[in-house]
């Protein structure tokens, strides 16, 4: 008889894993399902790299694994086996989407169409899997084969790929069905948090992200909770109406806890990183000594951009102040605003504008090397129904890449 394999989840994880099982198969005798929720596969998918589909990134596996945070280590055989190289030769020979190579090793396909992307997937899958469109999954119980009741009746299966997402972005049918299918196999779910998400802030500080809505500009974030730094990064950030957003925002909003109330939570902005405080300070002076005539706003906006410039010189009590009369006293403010400002966080990440999900199923109870269930042998867990999460820059997708590849690897030796 045929291998029966059903794949929970048309997203990105479950469209890769069916492209894997039709690349590798061969001559195997294997039935292909994938069982989608929505009216069309891959939704979520079409959404990223903000429509242009950041499918990977040109990193070697050894560094590429430190982008996962504390998941690195069980990604890095995943990151080996199948690594940014091989996804770059599978869409560009087996897909026949060329790519590109963009700043910081992101790699998109030449089209810049997310739409394309998942079309292409499809297209690639359609004469060896069928994928039941509108076939919500109620629920998945194991006997002597695995029997999945759908909206559309019930299937049984051989083996099993959970990759049905997180919790991030529920409008694309993300929302935790994942969590509910594996915590009925007895599987412990770490609690669902937004990460790559934007970061809200309280009224006090929104007055200035709205005066600055639009402006970006590289800067050191620092995450403090109850007055103790709790995590720090460098990158570009992004002033909102709402608050902050941008890349090295959006990466430490995972370390956000889910209640910050009581902590006294902020964020705090570095705006000059290349400098210390110290180094800052005495080539303020130099540039006070040099340009006398010159009023501090103008000065300041030499190192960040001008229109920056103007709210944190009038932040400072200096925005029309010229720098013969500028004194020590102002320098101690100003630099308090250039190099340690302060953002209030308002509330949490909101995983309805999260990219990506922090948490999910724990990782010690999967195997690294196949993806396999270690509690319910031939279910394998790919995607953002594990806890992995990376930062911005194509890391996410080559985690549901590499995964994805693992677990065919697995059920197809198993014939």
């Amino acid at each position: 008889m045929s291998m029966r394999i059903g794949i929970i989840g048309g997203g990105a994880a479950g469209l890769f894993a069916a492209c894997q099982l039709k690349r590798l198969s061969g001559s195997s005798d294997i039935e292909i399902t994938v069982l989608e929720k929505n009216p069309v596969p891959g939704k979520k998918l079409t959404l990223t790299g903000h429509g242009r589909c950041n499918i990977t990134n040109r990193k070697d596996p050894s560094v590429l694994k430190n982008c996962y945070h504390e998941a690195g280590n069980f990604i890095y055989p995943a990151l080996k086996e199948f690594g940014p190289e091989d996804t770059i030769r599978f869409f560009e020979n087996d897909l026949g989407l060329k790519t590109k190579e963009e700043d910081n090793n992101r790699i998109f396909p030449v089209c810049d169409s997310a739409v394309t992307v998942r079309d292409t997937l499809v297209s690639y899958i359609s004469d060896h899997v069928k994928v039941l469109s509108g076939a919500n999954v109620l629920d998945i119980k194991k006997g002597d084969a695995f029997e999945v009741n759908t909206a559309k009746g019930r299937l049984e299966f051989d083996t099993v790929i959970i990759s049905c997402g997180g919790s991030s972005f529920p409008k694309t049918g993300s929302e935790g069905d994942s969590y509910k299918f594996l915590e009925g196999f007895g599987h412990t779910v770490i609690p669902a948090r937004g990460a790559l998400a934007p970061v809200k802030a309280d009224t006090e500080s929104a007055v200035l992200t709205k005066a600055l809505s639009g402006v970006s500009l590289e800067a050191k974030v620092s995450l403090y909770l109850s007055d103790r730094q709790s995590a720090s990064t460098k990158g570009e950030i992004l002033f909102a109406d709402f608050g902050l957003t941008g890349p090295a925002v959006m990466e430490i909003a995972r370390e956000i806890p889910a209640d910050i109330t009581g902590m006294n939570a902020y964020l705090e902005l570095d705006l000059i990183p290349s400098m210390s405080d110290e180094e800052f300070d005495r080539e303020l002076i130099g540039l006070i000594g040099e340009h006398p005539d010159t009023k501090i706003t103008n000065l300041i906006a030499r190192y960040i951009p001008a229109s920056v410039a103007g709210e944190i010189s009038a932040r400072a009590g200096s925005a029309d102040i010229y720098a013969q009369g500028f004194s020590k006293e102002n320098r101690r403010k100003l630099l308090r605003e250039t190099k340690h400002l302060k953002i209030n966080i308002a509330e949490a990440p909101s995983l309805d504008k999260a990219y990506v999900t922090r948490g999910g199923v724990s990782l010690k109870e999967v195997d690294r090397k196949t993806m396999q269930s270690k509690l319910v042998p031939g279910l394998y867990i790919i995607g953002e129904a594990l806890d992995v999460d990376g930062i911005s820059g194509g890391f996410n997708l080559q985690a549901c890449m590499s995964e994805a590849y693992l677990a065919a690897k697995s059920i197809l030796s198993m014939q």
